[in-house]
């Protein structure tokens, strides 16, 4: 099971199933939770596989008897397998499950806030939806939505923020306009290990590449939340907000959406639904109005001591103040006593209270601090380990008292910095998770590389950087940033608990960096580059920076202009940061004209390295049989250099289907955005807009002959709603026609197709449909082969089954002028099925099903890989500037497109190393459902062999041209990885501990000892230190 987490820590899902399966089938009978657990983790990465996660979960067992079971996984999990039903509209099964788990939950101390949920839960499925007109319902909707944006809802401090589940408004769009749901691409790889999942649970493997329209149900808020039996429940209604806890890593636009009071109500009063309200809020120092999506946790026990020992948490937001505890707990106790909250000086004398307190030792005094009730729970410097004391005063005297500490500095009260910490032999030395606070992985793995580079670390834990803090340096923070970057690594290194919260530090950044405020997903490089900016000005030594004048080399050696600009640069930077990690680039410009040659030596922090060209891209597809079989949805791992032929060549081999019998279309709602050519590449497939689909037909478009007509067709529906225009169902199919054929002869050809949807429903239309007498059986035997066949079974049916529009007007199939009349190349025909044809009977002839089909060679490595040396010598490579790059050559007087090359003159001593794995693409702006995003950027998914010991010495020109003594041989020790794409991306970190001599394995809150094996396509950024750097000394 340990490599089952490893597994999926490292998003390697397909071989984590492909275990987990092996452990299931020996655990069929009696199923642990944990098992299941974590198949349940991996599925509901997906959209789809919903029928198979509700297998799963129902084998669920759990005796209320147990002792040492996990309560709040069990009920996470009945709650997954409940709102699957919700999703599905079967509410009856919801019931019957919420049923069990409220009597189990009555089984169980403790028990208020999971009976308080499941309360809520029978209230959301007892509601009845209410009957409004669906377009009544889109234009309040809209009216509503203008009405916020008029009156700038969001940006109105103390205003209430709902969450909606973009699952559940993208079903209620799709039902009241009458529009399919597009199901989002999913590159996840494990089509064979869903396949035995679904044998081993008899479920069927096929899949809608729309879904069907239904009414979207309550508005479950449950999809959103975590069950957590701790919390304790705030009475009072207007605060009920905070009785619940949002998942981890929700994000706006792909897990929810925000909406205000007013859309909100409207849904719930035709809907129903549990609402999962936040506040906007203000913040205190920028002013900037947000949602408070994530209200800080605190964990705390109460004193005099409760009859058992008990860690309680409650919620509240950050902009709350103490005195808002104080009376919370009031509420939750009954009481109106005086009650004051205490925060531990430090995490040793936390550790010495607590084994105090469990031993129920006798206790006057504690290093700790009363809070001040004036103050906001966003100006506490805590984390996720700090334990406070909530104080009850019974009778005229308090039971603790401070310990004074006198020898503390003001200096040091005033900015917070604790004392030095000891390392106990319970403390985790740097094996500590970090909790993600909503989308911030990106920072966690940077923080654990940047955690494990011991030489900044010792520096900060021993308090020697107070020393140099500059707090009058515009550029810094006044040292903020700083001390909150020491706390965090003292608790770390010297604290004992698996996982801590850096959103004390998360805040402060937000603070002076806005790009980091709030919960949206950032780039971790970026983020990276500002902290150490951040703290490099917070230390820097230099209290008035001189000014320097604009260089200009004229004759100089490189070795005496890069003294130059170095001394300039240390006139103005001196710091740990810049003494440990800033290096010097060269960089050539050259005119093309006038063959001036301007030279600069630059300090940089991290190396931004390049990728070659050639990149894998991962590219799924659709394709359309003719026969009516069921479509195949297939995932390629293609490279950007291979095109559509080479794809055809691929799908050939694999479904026995000649090439040139093969149409390549990108499709975006139902409609034909692009007909691809065989030549044309993959990256420009990618880059284009709408989903790819391949048709076989009777010939390829592009290689018709003069003689013959390519006709698409759609599948429409016409509603009341439409009026004349034709709702398109489907995407479409598609023939070839000789241009000597006539009308009925497209007829024939969409009947040949038509029929197979058609056998999946004719026994419940059979009277409206057939003449009587007409045998049910014999007609479901096959399809007419010819005109003739499809005359004489046409005249089985009383009712026309469709009718065939072109631009509008119909087409009538008696009508003997040959097609070619029509003086086109392409047909595009309209397919406007009989009002027979109901909602229901539309769905059953299943027009979007589709399943997965894998190509046993896509699991093969089939792309360029390269080496960190291949980088670095992409980036020393010469270049000419593109046009809107160009740059202004003072002899010429003009811009012009110069030479330019980029080198590594001088190396630091820990180099960090930036692989450009993101890039710019065509700044086209794409949507799904109702929410827009950038595709501006690609994800390079190439692998980037990196050694554990890298000899730079080739690459740094001082060693090369100018006899530098260093040598610059390192040692890597950390590992910034990112998986998956740009938008649902995911953060982890590897990092070498110095300390234990031992690679550790980050995932946010999960800290493992992993194998020496840290290399993979997902590295982002890499660490490396010299190997002349003196050895760690942290806790020695």
């Amino acid at each position: 099971m340990e490599e089952c987490y490893k597994l999926i820590e490292r998003q390697m899902y397909a071989e984590a199933l492909r275990n987990l399966t092996q452990i299931l089938k020996k655990e069929i009978k009696n199923p642990q939770l944990e098992t299941i657990f974590l198949i349940q983790h991996i599925l509901s990465q997906s959209q789809r596989y919903k029928n198979l996660q509700i297998k799963i979960l129902e084998i669920i067992k759990q005796d209320e008897n147990e002792e040492d079971i996990d309560d709040d996984k069990y009920f996470n999990l009945v709650l997954d397998l409940i709102n699957l039903y919700i999703d599905q509209n079967n509410i009856q099964q919801a019931k019957s499950w919420s049923r069990q788990l409220k009597k189990y939950a009555q089984g169980i101390k403790y028990n208020e806030p999971l009976l308080y949920l499941i309360e809520n839960l029978d209230n959301m499925l007892a509601y009845k939806q209410k009957s409004v007109d669906l377009k009544e319902q889109f234009e309040t909707y809209e009216r509503l939505s203008e009405l916020e944006k008029k009156t700038k809802y969001f940006e109105q401090d103390g205003m209430p923020a709902y969450l909606i589940p973009t699952r559940w408004f993208n079903k209620w769009k799709s039902y009241v306009t009458d529009t399919s749901i597009e199901l989002p691409n999913e590159n996840f790889n494990m089509e064979k290990e869903i396949e035995v999942l679904e044998n081993l649970f008899n479920v069927s493997s096929d899949l809608d590449i729309e879904e069907q329209i239904t009414a979207p149900g309550p508005i479950n808020g449950f999809q959103l939340i975590q069950i957590q039996s701790a919390l304790d429940l705030d009475p009072f209604g207007p605060k009920s907000y905070t009785n619940y806890i949002l998942k981890d890593n929700i994000r706006e636009g792909s897990d929810f959406i925000l909406v205000g009071h007013k859309i909100f109500e409207y849904f719930k009063n035709i809907y129903g639904g549990f609402e999962i309200k936040r506040l906007i809020v203000e913040h205190s120092q920028t002013h900037q109005k947000y949602v408070d999506l994530v209200p800080r946790i605190i964990q705390f026990i109460i004193l005099p001591i409760e009859e058992k020992f008990r860690w309680r948490i409650i919620t509240a937001n950050s902009s709350d103040l103490v005195l808002d505890l104080c009376k919370k707990m009031n509420r939750i106790l009954k009481l109106n006593n005086e009650i004051r909250w205490w925060k531990f000086n430090d995490f040793q004398s936390q550790e010495d209270f607590i084994q105090k307190f469990k031993r129920r030792e006798l206790y006057k005094q504690v290093s700790a601090k009363v809070l001040d009730k004036t103050i906001m729970i966003e100006e506490i410097n805590f984390t996720s380990s700090d334990l406070f004391i909530c104080e009850i005063r019974y009778g005229r005297d308090w039971q603790i008292s401070e310990i004074d500490k006198k020898k503390q500095s003001t200096f040091k009260k005033k900015m917070n910095i604790s004392d030095v910490p000891k390392i106990m032999n319970d403390s985790r030395k740097g094996v500590t998770g970090l909790q993600n606070l909503g989308n911030t992985c990106f920072m966690n793995a940077a923080l654990q590389c940047l955690s494990n580079t011991y030489e900044l670390t010792e520096y900060m834990v021993s308090n020697e950087f107070y020393q140099h803090l500059n707090c009058e340096n515009p550029l810094g923070t006044k040292g903020v940033l700083a001390t909150a970057y020491a706390e965090l690594m003292k608790i770390m290194w010297y604290g004992n608990n698996s996982a801590v919260s850096a959103y004390d530090l998360k805040r402060v950044i937000g603070k002076f960096a806005p790009q980091f405020y709030g919960y949206g997903q950032q780039d971790s490089h970026e983020f990276l580059s500002y902290l150490l900016d951040g703290l490099h000005e917070d230390l820097n030594k230099v209290l008035n920076k001189p000014f320097v004048n604009e260089i200009e080399i004229t004759n100089e050696t490189d070795f005496e202009a890069s003294r130059i600009f170095w001394n300039n640069y240390i006139l103005r930077n001196q710091s740990k940061i810049q003494q440990l990690m800033v290096g010097q680039y060269k960089s050539t410009l050259i005119c093309p004209n006038c063959h001036r040659v301007s030279k600069t030596f630059d300090p940089y922090m991290s190396l931004s390295l390049p990728i070659p060209s050639y990149t894998l891209i991962q590219l799924s597809l659709y394709f359309i049989y003719q026969n009516g079989k069921i479509p195949l949805k297939i995932q390629l791992n293609l490279t950007s250099d291979q095109d559509a032929n080479f794809i055809g060549q691929e799908l050939s081999q694999a479904l026995n289907i000649e090439q040139d019998q093969m149409n390549f279309i990108l499709l975006k709602d139902h409609l034909i955005r692009e007909r691809i050519k065989k030549k044309q590449n993959v990256k420009w497939i990618q880059e284009h807009e709408g989903q790819l689909f391949v048709f076989q037909i009777e010939k390829e478009f592009h290689q018709l002959s003069d003689d013959q007509i390519h006709v698409d067709f759609y599948y429409c529906n016409k509603t009341d709603r439409s009026n004349y225009n034709e709702q398109i169902l489907t995407f479409p199919r598609q023939f070839v026609l000789e241009k000597k054929n006539k009308i009925i002869d497209i007829y024939f050809k969409i009947y040949q197709q038509f029929k197979h949807h058609l056998i999946l429903i004719i026994q419940e239309l059979a009277d409206q449909l057939l003449n009587e007498g007409v045998n049910l059986e014999e007609y479901c035997q096959g399809v007419p082969e010819t005109l003739e066949e499809f005359i004489e079974e046409i005249k089985l049916f009383k009712v026309e089954l469709y009718k065939l529009l072109y631009r509008g007007k119909p087409l009538d199939y008696l009508n003997q002028d040959p097609i070619e009349n029509f003086n086109t190349k392409i047909l595009s025909i309209n397919v406007v099925l009989n009002p027979i044809f109901g909602r229901s009977e539309i769905y059953n002839m299943k027009f979007q099903r589709c399943k997965d089909f894998n190509i046993e060679q896509n699991r093969q490595l089939r792309k360029g890989e390269y080496t960190l040396e291949d980088c670095l010598r992409s980036f020393a490579k010469e270049e000419t500037l593109g046009k809107g790059n160009e740059w202004y050559c003072n002899k010429c007087k003009q811009h012009v497109q110069a030479t330019k090359q980029m080198e590594i003159y001088r190396a630091p001593q820990l180099l960090i190393i930036h692989l450009k794995r993101f890039r710019s693409g065509n700044n086209r702006i794409s949507n799904y459902g109702g929410f827009f995003y950038s595709g501006a950027s690609q994800k390079i998914t190439t692998m980037v062999h990196f050694p554990k010991n890298l000899n730079l010495n080739p690459f740094v020109l001082s060693k090369v041209n100018d006899n530098d003594s260093i040598d610059y041989h390192y040692e890597l020790y950390g590992v910034d990885n990112h998986f998956g794409g740009l938008g649902g991306g995911h953060y982890t970190a590897c990092a070498y501990n110095s300390l234990i001599n031992k690679w550790v394995d980050y995932n946010d809150s999960s800290a493992r000892i992993t194998s020496t094996d840290v290399e993979s396509e997902a590295a982002y950024v890499l660490f490396y230190r010299r190997i002349d750097s003196q050895k760690c000394s942290l806790g020695r």
